[in-house]
């Protein structure tokens, strides 16, 4: 009676315990559980972004095809994939995920394609090619890339050569801001050689402080922006690259050919060949990186200068190169503001009385600064001041050096269909208006540095003599040979004297000479790092 009992009583707690036993593994752990969900999601984001976007200019990027490892792809595509219906035989190893409202075969892992090994996913597990409706076969964007193997031809893209060259317009507004500062405030020591003394300790302190690290970083980002997508672009249209053939995006478009066909995965004996899907996509990141920081730029036009940079250089390979003369103009603004936008941004933070660097010489003079760095700028004396021939001499400059390099690529540009300057006009008289631009940039930098002298005429030019002899005038003379007044005389006088001198002979050649075309782009580089440092 006993052992029918217990038989009984076993039974009847087995499908308890078979219930506990359900319950406590249909519950998996909260580690699983995470790697699950997040697999889902990368899953789910691979699975719903769109390859191509309307706009012509950057598509949608697949984040997990460029940046998500094989393994991770493989894991996730584990985790979202559905078992097949009943009325599917059993064997049946297809998956099916549902993408837009209808069912569609998908593969397990798309292949990987990569400069050095190839493909790495077999014929069963190729992707399906996307409509041909949404699909622009011109750039060769069919294949999967990755970042990694290119990175050092994307960053020879951005034209590190010129980054020195916006440093320089970085300290030259920042120490434009701190002169035009001085003169608008009260000065805490009472003799103005401490002031002067400190100056170079507070364009040190100034350059080193986060806000300004940050509008430096913005300006190299706008000018990396701006070279990558002009060469994008050009290499797409076929426009300036033929010429080049060290250029990493000329042999890629040499290879896709100008209208059709696929990306060069090979290297050949002249470097990597950067696919123009990648190209394109590391172009977005830095107009990503570029919109994070102009929002910790300080100050509001100076924020609104980068952005407006922004905008500029987006637009400009498109929209406003086929322009004849708004591509000049473009180009030379945006390398003009660089200072004011850097001087701007210096008179804003100068203005904040939370900053350390306030106890090296001066405060502001009631006007101003209200502890946030609200300052209102001088714009009287900003118009007043060097930094108004700078950014003229600047603009000046840079429209002669663009329409030299307008003559120098006007067989290209005609070719295309894009209406510069020399392709419109001829040579000759865009050789003439190069050399009116360089002659009012000479202007305006020779005169800001005599100005000084001009006043120092006014006031009277005093050497002082010592003891009535001449080893005091040689020694005052010698003190006013090494003054910045004499040095940024010559260095105006030659950096706009090597400007003059190149322009000049290209107008005489009517912009025939394509070779000396060359030289004068080359060393006006070199006038222009001579006219800034005259600014200093």
């Amino acid at each position: 009676m006993n052992h029918h009992r217990d038989s009984r009583d076993a039974a009847n707690q087995l499908p308890l315990l078979r219930r506990r036993n359900v319950t406590r593994s249909s519950t998996p752990p909260l580690p699983l559980l995470l790697v699950a969900l997040s697999s889902s999601a990368m899953m789910i984001i691979h699975r719903t972004t769109p390859r191509y976007c309307c706009c012509d200019a950057f598509p949608a990027p697949r984040w997990p095809s460029l940046l998500v490892s094989p393994a991770a792809a493989r894991i996730a595509d584990a985790a979202i994939t559905r078992r097949p219906r009943r009325s599917s035989p059993p064997s049946s190893s297809c998956a099916w995920s549902r993408r837009g409202g209808r069912r569609r075969r998908h593969s397990s892992l798309p292949p990987v394609v990569d400069a050095a090994m190839g493909s790495s996913g077999s014929s069963s597990s190729s992707v399906p090619p996307p409509p041909e409706s949404g699909v622009r076969r011109r750039d060769g964007e069919g294949e999967i890339h990755y970042l990694r193997p290119y990175l050092r031809q994307l960053l020879l893209l951005c034209r590190p050569m010129n980054f020195p060259v916006v440093a320089l317009f970085h300290v030259l507004g920042a120490n434009q801001a701190i002169h035009l500062w001085m003169r608008s405030t009260t000065t805490m020591a009472s003799s103005s050689s401490s002031s002067s003394s400190s100056s170079p300790r507070l364009l040190l302190s100034l350059l080193a402080d986060p806000s300004m690290l940050v509008v430096l970083l913005s300006l190299l980002l706008v000018t990396s922006t701006s070279m990558v997508t002009n060469d994008y672009y050009d290499a797409r249209d076929g426009v300036d690259m033929p010429d080049d053939a060290d250029h990493p995006l000329a042999k890629a478009a040499s290879r896709t050919g100008v209208g059709g066909g696929k990306d060069g995965d090979d290297d050949d004996d002249r470097g990597v060949v950067v696919p123009m899907s990648i190209a394109k996509v590391f172009d977005s990141y830095l107009y990503a990186a570029l919109l994070l920081s102009s929002a910790f730029v300080p100050g509001a036009m100076s924020r609104l200068m980068v952005l407006g940079g922004a905008i500029v250089t987006y637009l400009y390979t498109v929209h406003l190169k086929p322009k004849t003369w708004i591509k000049n103009a473009s180009c030379a603004g945006l390398v003009a503001i660089s200072p004011l936008t850097s001087g701007l941004a210096a008179w804003h933070v100068l203005c904040d009385v939370t900053r350390p660097f306030h106890s090296l010489a001066v405060v502001v003079d009631g006007g101003g600064g209200d502890g946030g760095g609200g300052g209102h700028i001088p714009w009287f004396r900003l118009f007043q001041s060097p930094m108004s021939s700078l950014v003229l001499s600047l603009f000046a400059g840079m429209m002669g050096r663009e329409i030299l390099m307008d003559i120098a690529d006007s067989e290209g540009d005609a070719r295309a269909g894009i209406e510069t300057v020399p392709v419109k006009y001829g040579r000759g008289v865009a050789s003439g208006i190069a050399f009116g631009c360089s002659v009012m940039s000479a202007i305006s930098a020779c005169g800001a540095s005599l100005m000084p002298w001009i006043g120092s005429i006014g006031g009277g030019i005093i050497i002082e003599q010592r003891h009535n002899d001449m080893s005091g005038y040689i020694a005052s003379l010698a003190a006013l040979a090494v003054s910045s007044k004499v040095r940024n005389v010559l260095l105006s006088v030659a950096g706009s004297g090597m400007l003059l001198r190149r322009t000049y002979g290209v107008w005489r050649t009517n912009g025939e000479d394509v070779k000396l075309v060359h030289r004068a782009v080359e060393e006006s580089l070199i006038s222009v790092v001579l006219v800034l440092a005259s600014f200093l």
